[in-house]
């Protein structure tokens, strides 16, 4: 038997790891796809897939389509566009990459917060454009919405998702001499405790904390989980940084917000529609730091090794009836070994 693995993700240029099948029967076939209709054209036939979670659409109908599919490997953390349900239901594991990128989206996170508490944007457009050094704001320019500037010590970091990444960036943060606080409800509040961080619910987050920094997953309870209710509970000091997925802000809601002085800025590195739009409200407010999507970069992360063969790693291991490091959908191992495992080992 001849196994087809098919890499759906477009990236010119990228090997994907393909080399790693040597040895094995097998072939390897790049066949890019943004739609329902050209994943299906492109992968219905395979007994492996590689693709991205978070942007491509792996719905129920896509994933019935696959007639002897044994692995969905998608390239990075999230995997929220994918139906698990449906992947489970036919005996389909489904893997992401969860060690990824925490250093560099941590940093990041963290540099946001510090770029927007110590003013930094503003500082600079005023060297540039009015060549003079920094004055601290008046009355007038409170009212005018330029916002003081706080010691960053005597203020609180707030981490909403206690994950690799969000428990990264607490601890960047700590060392900064910042309190941090986090909400998670998946992970037991001694556990964030033990991080020196303190637990507490979603209003708590909101109403203590100068910077709330977004690294949760996309899920059915975060989508659009900051609207205008949420803001309107947030300190008007405070600043919103976004590094995890652009749906969990409702970015209209937001546009509103900002404009009002409800909170006083936002660092986002993801949005909504991903690349930004021409045109989008964001790109004209001044107290928004946009980064597109850079959050993950690294020399290092970007590296074939690091991070492009990853997910090809998964799919060898499945070919050869072994099950996956990163299974994302467990349930499906006891039907998945069944199905696929008669002659391998697990």
């Amino acid at each position: 038997m001849t196994f087809k693995v098919v890499n759906t993700i477009q990236l010119p240029g990228v090997d994907f790891g393909g080399h790693l099948l040597q040895g094995m029967d097998a072939v390897f076939k790049e066949k890019p796809g943004r739609t329902e209709e050209e994943i299906v054209a492109a992968a219905a036939d395979a007994d492996a897939v590689i693709c991205s979670g978070p942007v491509q659409p792996w719905t129920s109908r896509v994933i019935e389509a696959l007639n002897q599919c044994r692995i969905i490997a998608s390239l990075g953390v999230g995997y929220d566009r994918i139906d698990l349900d449906k992947a489970t239901e036919k005996g389909i594991v489904v893997t992401n990459i969860p060690d990824y990128c925490i250093d560099e989206v941590s940093t990041h996170t963290v540099a946001l917060v510090m770029a927007l508490g110590r003013g930094l944007i503003r500082a600079d457009d005023m060297v540039r454009k009015q060549h003079i050094n920094f004055v601290p704001p008046n009355r007038k320019a409170l009212d005018a919405g330029i916002r003081p500037v706080f010691r960053m010590s005597e203020q609180t970091v707030g981490v909403l998702g206690f994950g690799k990444i969000g428990t990264a960036t607490a601890l960047k943060a700590r060392g900064l001499g910042m309190r941090v606080i986090a909400c998670d409800p998946y992970v037991y509040a001694p556990v964030i405790h033990s991080h020196g961080v303190e637990a507490v619910d979603f209003g708590t987050l909101l109403k203590q904390s100068d910077y709330i920094c977004i690294n949760a997953a996309l899920t059915s309870e975060t989508m659009g989980m900051f609207n205008k209710t949420v803001y309107e509970k947030m300190k008007p000091t405070a600043f919103l940084i976004n590094t995890a997925r652009g749906e969990i802000v409702d970015e209209q809601a937001l546009v509103e917000a900002l404009k009002a002085g409800w909170i006083a800025g936002a660092g986002l590195d993801v949005t909504a529609n991903d690349p930004i739009p021409e045109g989008d409200p964001l790109l004209d407010l001044p107290n928004v730091i946009l980064t597109g999507h850079s959050a993950w970069y690294s020399e290092t992360a970007d590296s074939e090794d690091h991070f492009w063969h990853r997910a090809m790693d998964q799919v060898v291991k499945t070919l050869k009836g072994i099950w996956p490091d990163y299974a994302v959908n467990e349930e499906v191992q006891k039907q998945w070994v069944e199905k696929w495992c008669k002659f391998g080992d697990v």
